[in-house]
């Protein structure tokens, strides 16, 4: 029995605007649109492109005391302590440790009351809404609100022609304002590596304000091809690729966005096992390869040393349009010394591989109050 995959609300506007739709988590999703997947990945490093990531899941959660203690059983960070309007990446945790799902959670007040608002792969929906139907009350699913993603080095100056931006807004800053009289979410963030903000806006409205932004030749609709080879040029991990149940924020060296005092407080899940991990040599380290010859490196294959023994395993591999090489990003033993060659195994071939430093293209984020005026 073929499974049904879910419409998004502007699917017939995708259609009509030559976009290819594929099954994509559980949606018919625009895998890329008439000018092909290189053009827009280079667009949005160089100008800015739209990404329609509505089947995202969104939600806000009542901030209380009866939340907060609930909660901060799956997310490693102090919820009572996040600063008002700023966002966080972070993880939904399992007994283990291992990542549920990894999300935004912004500190947040709208209509005068406070919440946590937070952005979920739409490949996990089931799995966290469960958690949220049973360890927090009086939540809201927004699933009449669209998600866009407006990324690249001309968004600020894009987004800013109708819609009044907070002077000074950092990377991962939350604001809210109005849009034909309804409320829309924007967050400055994305998943590109480039400057963006990701819009949560109500459907019925939601069609009129991506026009607006195609309005300015210096932005063009964006597909999940493209979106894919920019996250992976930045080294960003992608749920079901670099992150599952059975990978930990330790292995995935997320260490980072998990604040330190949760590990100590013996509440939240998997801890102890965390904590072990800090203090031990880990079995698998997450690096970045890049193709030395013209071999294109894909999810699945196996990295290997001189002798053909499997050290290794590719979870993300793409054509990069910067470094016009084939990149990847994978986990290998930490046994192997890496200033040993190692190889990827491509049709029974054994084909160089170099490994290097993540990101494999330079962030440009905006902090210190930077805009693109």
């Amino acid at each position: 029995m073929t499974e049904l995959n879910l419409n998004i609300s502007l699917n017939d506007f995708h259609i009509s605007k030559g976009a290819k739709m594929v099954p994509f988590a559980g949606y018919n999703m625009p895998i890329n649109y008439k000018s092909g997947i290189i053009n827009e990945h280079n667009y949005v490093r160089n100008h800015s492109g739209v990404f329609d990531v509505s089947h995202m899941g969104q939600i806000l959660i009542p901030i209380n005391e009866y939340n907060i203690s609930n909660l901060e059983k799956f997310i490693p960070l102090q919820l009572k302590k996040l600063k008002l309007n700023k966002s966080y990446y972070s993880f939904i945790l399992n007994k283990k440790g291992g990542i549920i799902d990894d999300i935004i959670l912004s500190n947040i007040i709208l209509h005068n009351s406070s919440y946590f608002y937070i952005v979920y792969n739409a490949s996990r929906k089931k799995q966290d809404e469960e958690i949220f139907s049973e360890f927090t009350s009086q939540y809201e699913l927004l699933n009449k609100n669209c998600l866009f993603a407006l990324q690249g080095p001309l968004s600020y100056e894009v987004l800013a022609k109708f819609i009044k931006i907070p002077n000074g807004i950092n990377f991962l800053e939350f604001f809210h304002t109005n849009f034909n009289n309804k409320t829309i979410l924007i967050t400055r963030s994305g998943y590109t590596g480039e400057d963006g903000f990701e819009i949560s806006i109500p459907e019925e409205i939601a069609e009129i304000f991506l026009n607006n932004l195609l309005e300015d030749a210096n932005t063009i609709l964006c597909g999940l091809g493209s979106r894919d080879s920019l996250r992976v040029e930045a080294g960003l991990s992608l749920y079901g690729h670099e992150l599952n149940e059975n990978i930990t924020p330790i292995e995935a060296g997320l260490l980072w966005a998990i604040d330190k005092e949760r590990l100590k407080d013996n509440f939240l899940n998997g801890s102890n096992h965390l904590i072990r991990q800090i203090d031990s040599k880990l079995s698998k380290k997450k690096i970045g390869i890049i193709s030395v010859n013209k071999s294109m490196i894909r999810e699945g294959m196996s990295i290997i040393d001189k002798n053909k023994k499997i050290i290794g395993k590719v979870t993300s591999g793409c054509y990069s349009p910067n470094l016009n090489k084939s990149i990847g990003l994978c986990y290998i033993n930490t046994e192997f010394d890496l200033n040993n060659q190692l190889f990827c195994e491509i049709r029974n071939n054994m084909e160089l591989m170099k490994e290097t430093s993540l990101p494999f293209v330079k962030k440009n984020y905006k902090k210190n109050g930077e805009n693109n005026e």
